[in-house]
């Protein structure tokens, strides 16, 4: 930030960048199920696993300024593997590097974070050349059963979300830099003082308040981990019952599925208090009861 010549415009860019790249991949996910991208296993699987790594990618870089945010999301997120039987211990302590979160685990995370990058690389290469191959659905060509090039039909939209991408990016970057940005990590690490409200980075708020609701540790994150888990199963959902569904019953479920994600990523960002825990619980299990039960199953 300081020591570095336009070291401020790099971090805002590296950090707001990140931001929109998950926006954007959120959308993705979202046109994906609304048009039935999942029936084809091969794509919807490779995008899934490069979903997960980037997640772990995200969480690693959301570590590296080492503020009291960072230090504590990582002292939380690692003691998850603590429930591992037998072995959980011995995981826990190889990520801190030790017996507790220190500059060690920084340096490793740090690390994790640089290879990574070159790991989803392969994977977006090995998702473009599967999708190549399958191809993908889409709003345009529906209704098509022949596949369609890239260029010219789906060019200039690509050319307009690329341009308004860098558009957003840079009004964030020159006008809000901090504003995807929580205060406390501007804050030094302190291990003997614990935030009164932990809060991750914005696009893990959704699962954040899935953890948060569960009545304990455990049961907390397998829940976590099966609201990911579960959109991988959803390839099996059988075609035919799939879009016989009404169209407007369809965009109903789908809508309510939507706004109820984004109820569940507000109620990630406010206190653990029994009303918003509540709220969570019921946007939770709507969340499970929109893939496991008004998506037709074979």
């Amino acid at each position: 930030m300081r020591d570095l010549e336009f070291g401020w415009f790099i971090r805002y860019i590296h950090a707001n960048g990140s931001s929109f790249f998950f926006f954007f991949l959120y959308l993705h996910l979202c046109k994906g199920i609304y048009y039935y991208s999942y029936l084809k296993q091969k794509v919807w699987w490779s995008g899934l696993f490069i979903f997960v790594l980037l997640m772990t990618e995200a969480f690693t870089g959301y570590v590296l300024p080492w503020g009291q945010m960072s230090y504590w999301a990582a002292t939380v997120i690692t003691n998850f593997f603590s429930i591992v039987p037998f072995i959980g211990h011995y995981i826990t302590e190889f990520l801190w590097g030790g017996f507790t979160v220190s500059e060690v685990t920084l340096k490793r995370f740090f690390s994790l974070h640089f290879i990574l990058g070159f790991l989803i690389s392969v994977f977006v290469i090995i998702h473009i050349i599967v999708l190549h191959d399958k191809g993908s659905s889409s709003s345009k060509f529906e209704n098509l059963n022949k596949k369609v090039n890239f260029l010219p039909f789906f060019g200039e939209e690509a050319f307009f979300t690329i341009l308004s991408f860098f558009v957003l990016v840079i009004f964030f970057v020159f006008f809000r830099p901090n504003y995807f940005m929580h205060p406390s990590n501007y804050e030094q690490s302190n291990p003997l003082v614990t935030p009164l409200h932990i809060v991750p980075e914005w696009y893990f708020l959704p699962f954040y308040t899935i953890l948060r609701v569960a009545p304990g540790k455990i049961s907390g994150i397998i829940l976590m981990g099966s609201a990911i888990i579960v959109l991988f199963f959803l390839p099996f959902i059988k075609d035919k019952d799939v879009k016989k569904l009404n169209f407007y019953k369809r965009d109903f479920f789908f809508w309510t599925f939507i706004c109820n994600f984004l109820i569940l990523g507000y109620l990630g960002s406010c206190p653990t208090e029994s009303i918003y825990i509540l709220f969570g619980r019921f946007s939770t299990f709507y969340y499970y009861y929109f893939i496991l039960f008004l998506l037709k199953w074979k």
